[in-house]
């Protein structure tokens, strides 16, 4: 069900970016603040992404329907251990990145005003796929010996907000976007860099958690009118 919720996003962010006549795409950068419970769980962890979207607003209305595209690295952390190859001393780099990639259907009201900003109020609904990967170096710069994903799960991801789309031009053809979003998402197993854990021997433990994500996530966008 996850998988065709993200499908259904994708094709939403496809058809109305290719079909419109009243467009806007862009790109975000966005940061992730852990509140409410989730914060108390994982503590001070900032959630960087990076996301692009495109809308299209609905004849002689307000809305604008579209899609957001998105990718996080929340956490990464590198540790040395000489016991990834029996009979050797050699100190090999384990990086373990944490990543997660979403995908969300958009419904945003954005009235046309007489001031020179444009208020805009907007939901999203989609999925999330969040997951760790580990690779094993000689140095920072040699090919990885070993690579894979050490733990990856699915997730219903929601997200409420609005924000200010400022015109750059008098066409008003380029803006900057100031946005702030509400993120939720149902429950997932994942890591974070707190959660490797390494023995005397070198050994790791991982201790996923089952959680859901609960973010404040204020963003800045630069967008086009197509």
């Amino acid at each position: 069900m996850k998988k065709s919720i993200s499908l259904l996003s994708l094709f939403f962010l496809l058809y109305f970016t290719s079909y419109s006549q009243n467009e806007i795409a862009g790109i975000h950068i966005n940061t992730g603040i852990p509140s409410g419970d989730f914060q108390e769980e994982v503590g001070s962890i900032i959630f960087p992404s990076i996301s692009v979207s495109g809308l299209f607003k609905i004849p002689k209305t307000p809305i604008f329907l579209g899609g957001e595209l998105g990718y996080s690295r929340y956490g990464t952390a590198m540790t040395r251990s000489n016991n990834i190859i029996n009979g050797t001393d050699q100190s090999f780099r384990i990086r373990r990145n944490n990543n997660a990639v979403y995908l969300s259907g958009v419904v945003r009201v954005m009235p046309e005003t007489p001031f020179w900003v444009r208020p805009f109020v907007e939901g999203q609904f989609g999925g999330i796929h969040a997951y760790t990967r580990s690779r094993v170096r000689e140095n920072r710069i040699s090919e990885p010996l070993s690579s894979g994903t050490e733990i990856a799960d699915w997730a219903l991801i929601y997200q409420v907000g609005g924000g200010l789309m400022i015109p750059l031009d008098k066409s008003k053809e380029t803006f900057i976007e100031l946005r702030v979003n509400y993120v939720h998402t149902s429950n997932m197993n994942i890591l974070t860099k707190r959660d490797a854990t390494y023995n005397d021997q070198g050994n790791v433990t991982l201790s996923s958690r089952n959680t859901a994500f609960q973010l404040i996530q204020p963003s800045i966008a630069v967008k086009f009118a197509l």
